[in-house]
């Protein structure tokens, strides 16, 4: 196969080049931040605790003498992310003093989509969702998370997202940057998407080429208003530990770029925006129900988070309980399968195929060795774009499509090279060969393949129960397998919070002081990131409740 169309740099394949350059999200050494729990017993964490792991284990008090300053302001943010820029943003213009601390020189800045509920460019587009409409949005997103969800967060998500996105995109236009709604939207009738995503490209910063996507111009533009408005941006500061004056959270102990220790203390509240802790091992062993060992082979899976969970630490140690059960993940594939045929290693068919990007990888995490391949036939440049009439979304469909854009089999046909030169796909004029490239057994394969051929052809899915208008038959060569490859983004899972964001501990108790947004909070997710009803609500709630978080501390 080749092309003479240029390669669209997308989510399909600039987050495995960066991996595959040691370079994804970009990852830093961390050696001389991450704080180093003993066996102390000061502040120790309470709620899901199990006292025999050294995470869960406050470190011993940073003594006086090691503290070489004290600095006071309203609010202190412990993360420069997207969550804590929009947190600061919003207190300095309600009238607060704000002291934002970065571990890093420069924020994780990873996302592209920022999903929402009514914003105006929705609005100006006739897709205004009725009230109706809402509730219902918010009745799906709690059944999908198996109920293991805030619902006042969620509603509150629903009723302020649009407004928080209004804010953001005045800023963002001011910045030089251009607000769209993308194409991509599933019309399935189990995974709907309510809404569009807005994104916001062509900004001085946008380079999709490089993967500097709209979120790197959004948060400079906010970084830059923080000094603008005579807040503070501390960079290469690692906060480490929280302190309390009685029962309330009231400073932060942090270490500089030169290794000295110094206070900030909080008049209004200390909020953790510490990201996630998707990539501290211990951290994933205990939390989460995968056992990611089993997964040897990179093609299958790849972890690029950079997250250390600094922020839910400290928030257990000052009291806080994380959200109830397993913790969730965003796992999202870097392959896009659409609706196709998935076999796993044994060529057996293990899932109805018709569902959305994050359960095709729960679905892929429980075969063996957690590998699964796509098939299809040459067909496909009039099965893709009619597919997306019943179906699409997030994985499923191509991004930078802007709403009124029509899908290209062009484009599509350079991804395809770009997996082809990957190595993740695999073309054969038979299916005999085809088994022999992807290693596949030739008699399993064929089997199923024939079954599903005749349950298309039939027009009804008797083994998964899939829609009959995506049952397509595997007949036509060259015939196509994609080997799929589940990427592990950052934790959505964090501390139990309520509507306000402040850290609850024991019983559901507020703790003073202490607050949490993005993804060192809880609420929004139960089982997994599920976005079906909200695709982008990642990057969607940390600007809104760090928008509603700066207004509360200004009333508080």
């Amino acid at each position: 196969m080749s092309t003479s169309a240029p390669l669209p740099v997308s989510r399909r394949n600039f987050l495995r080049l960066m991996t595959a350059a040691g370079i994804a999200g970009g990852a830093i050494s961390l050696s001389g931040c991450t704080p180093q729990p003993n066996s102390g017993t000061h502040a120790a964490a309470t709620g899901d605790v199990n006292p025999t792991t050294s995470w869960r284990t406050a470190p011993d008090p940073i003594g006086e003498e090691h503290i070489v300053s004290t600095e006071h302001a309203d609010v202190v943010v412990i993360g420069g992310g997207i969550s804590g820029v929009c947190t600061a943003v919003s207190a300095l213009e309600n009238g607060l003093s704000v002291i934002v601390l970065e571990m890093n020189e420069t924020p994780r800045m990873t996302g592209l989509d920022f999903g929402c509920v009514n914003p105006t460019i929705a609005k100006d587009n006739g897709l205004e969702l009725s009230e109706q409409q809402t509730y219902q949005l918010v009745r799906d997103w709690v059944h999908m998370a198996a109920n293991r969800v805030r619902t006042d967060l969620i509603m509150s998500f629903v009723r302020e997202s649009g407004p928080a996105i209004d804010w953001l995109t005045e800023k963002a236009v001011a910045w030089g940057c251009r607000p769209t709604l993308a194409a991509m939207r599933s019309n399935s009738d189990t995974y709907y998407n309510y809404t569009h995503t807005v994104e916001f490209p062509d900004g001085p910063l946008y380079d999709i080429d490089a993967g500097a996507y709209g979120i790197n111009d959004v948060i400079s533009a906010l970084h830059e208003e923080i000094e603008s408005a005579g807040g503070s941006y501390l960079t290469k500061t690692c906060a480490e530990q929280l302190e309390k004056d009685g029962e309330r959270v009231s400073s932060v102990i942090a270490k500089d770029a030169e290794g000295n220790y110094r206070r900030y203390v909080a008049n209004k509240g200390v909020v953790l925006a510490a990201g996630d802790f998707g990539g501290n091992e211990k951290m994933m062993a205990e939390l989460t129900e995968f056992d990611f060992d089993t997964y040897s082979d990179p093609m299958d899976y790849t972890n690029v988070s950079t997250g250390q969970g600094l922020g839910h630490q400290m928030g257990l140690w000052a009291g806080g309980k994380l959200q109830f059960g397993s913790q969730p993940l965003m796992m999202l594939p870097m392959t896009y399968p659409y609706f196709y045929l998935r076999v796993n290693k044994l060529g057996e068919r293990y899932c109805n195929e018709d569902c959305d990007s994050v359960n095709m990888c729960i679905n892929q995490a429980q075969q063996p060795q957690g590998t699964s391949w796509a098939i299809w036939d040459a067909k496909w440049p009039t099965e893709i774009p009619a597919s997306l009439e019943v179906s699409g979304g997030m994985s499923w469909d191509q991004d930078f499509r802007e709403l009124g854009t029509p899908w290209s089999a062009e484009v599509e046909e350079a991804f395809l090279d770009f997996e082809s030169e990957y190595g993740s796909l695999q073309t054969a004029d038979t299916l005999e060969e085809l088994a022999e490239k992807t290693s596949l057994p030739l008699d399993s394969l064929k089997a199923t393949i024939g079954r599903y051929n005749e349950l298309a052809q039939a027009g009804r899915d008797d083994d998964f129960g899939k829609r009959a208008e995506l049952m397509t038959t595997i007949l036509e060569p060259p015939f196509y397998a994609l080997r799929m490859q589940n990427m592990m983004c950052v934790s959505v899972g964090g501390l139990d919070v309520d509507a306000n964001s402040q850290v609850l501990g024991e019983n559901r108790t507020p703790i003073a002081g202490l607050y949490a947004v993005g993804n060192t909070a809880g609420g929004l997710f139960g089982v997994d990131y599920n976005e079906a009803p909200v695709p982008g609500v990642s990057l969607g709630r940390c600007v809104t409740f760090g928008k509603l978080l700066g207004e509360h501390l200004a009333s508080a």
